[in-house]
């Protein structure tokens, strides 16, 4: 998947977080949200459920992940870039 299309598709999810961001810390604190073309998919408790979800379904560089009330990381994007250097 080229770059810009990686970093297009964080855009849109950190957008789609942020709009819900407030929501999401009342009720999800800690649980790990899925992202995918910039609208939350679904909550997870385990941070390796939701990223094995988002790469079978997504595939690497289409989703992020997002902990509720941390800094968001993006799995999808480390890895399609780990991938790009093999």
């Amino acid at each position: 998947m080229p770059t810009d299309e990686v970093v297009a598709e964080l855009k849109k999810n950190q957008q789609a977080y942020e709009a819900v961001r407030d929501q999401m810390e009342k009720a999800e604190f800690g649980r790990i949200v899925l992202l995918h073309d910039g609208q939350v998919v679904s909550v997870y408790n385990d941070l390796g459920d939701a990223y094995d979800i988002g790469r079978e379904k997504y595939g690497l560089g289409h989703f992020s992940l997002h902990r509720v009330g941390e800094r968001p990381f993006d799995l999808g994007w480390h890895s399609v870039d780990l991938n790009l250097n093999t």
